[in-house]
């Protein structure tokens, strides 16, 4: 049940230059990258540790305004380090916004980082554009951090990862459809497609009956010349006409 208590972030209505950002990763080179992108923004602070135990340890005595951290690390993870920050019992640790960068970024998997508190998740390999835009929108970022029983949650979270579950039930279902439909559509098309080539069978049938017989034609015209011929021969030849006007021909 909710409990109502608000209270916004620990990065919101700061400016980007005085921003304190804890950076966790067990990977010695990714921390020297993601040092590399922050520090560009020209924040105020940019702290690394490569454990996450240790980066909780050393956030407890000062805490920062942002923690950016990888997820699968031991051992202690960056889901774990999540959820005990968002701990009621761990103010002020519990208001720090938490961006989770993650090689394994699974439907699943985000959604339950943000069901536990993540403000932004993203995915390996990442662009120094991408988290420097997540980075200055927190700065921004109205969105209430809300008391959940014992934990803190992200005010409205829920409703959206809610949305997003209906969306993907909805598609499961029209998959689920499409798959039982399939194989019935595939056998109709089918039984068109032999109805189809039968009826091509039957009219080039008919086709090939209506046209006249190919020699039967060349009989018929030898006949015509014959006869031609015959009565041509037949008819009486004409002499040429004369007249004996001074012995010329006319």
């Amino acid at each position: 049940m909710l409990d109502g208590f608000l209270e916004h972030h620990a990065a919101y209505g700061l400016s980007i230059e005085s921003l304190d950002i804890v950076i966790v990763d067990d990977s010695k080179s990714v921390l020297t990258m993601i040092r590399s992108m922050i520090s560009s923004m020209k924040v105020a602070r940019v702290r690394t540790y490569d454990r996450a135990d240790v980066a909780l340890h050393a956030i407890m005595h000062e805490p920062p305004n942002v923690i950016v951290t990888d997820l699968n690390m031991a051992p202690m993870s960056g889901m774990q380090l999540l959820s005990l920050i968002r701990n009621a019992t761990m103010k002020p640790l519990c208001y720090i916004p938490v961006i989770v960068v993650t090689a394994h970024a699974t439907e699943q998997r985000v959604a339950k980082l943000f069901e536990t508190g993540a403000h932004h998740v993203l995915a390996k390999p990442m662009s120094s554009a991408a988290i420097q835009q997540r980075i200055a929108s927190l700065c921004s970022d109205k969105r209430l951090m809300l008391l959940d029983g014992d934990r803190y949650v992200i005010d409205g979270m829920e409703e959206v990862l809610e949305e997003k579950r209906n969306r993907l039930r909805s598609l499961a279902k029209a998959r689920q459809f499409h798959e039982q439909t399939l194989p019935q559509a595939r056998r109709s098309q089918r039984d068109v497609d032999r109805i189809l080539h039968k009826a091509d069978e039957e009219e080039e049938f008919i086709d090939a009956q209506a046209k006249p017989s190919l020699w039967s034609g060349r009989g018929s015209g030898r006949s015509h010349k014959e006869g031609d011929a015959a009565s041509t021969s037949s008819r009486p030849s004409r002499s040429p006409r004369f007249a004996s006007v001074g012995g010329r021909r006319r």
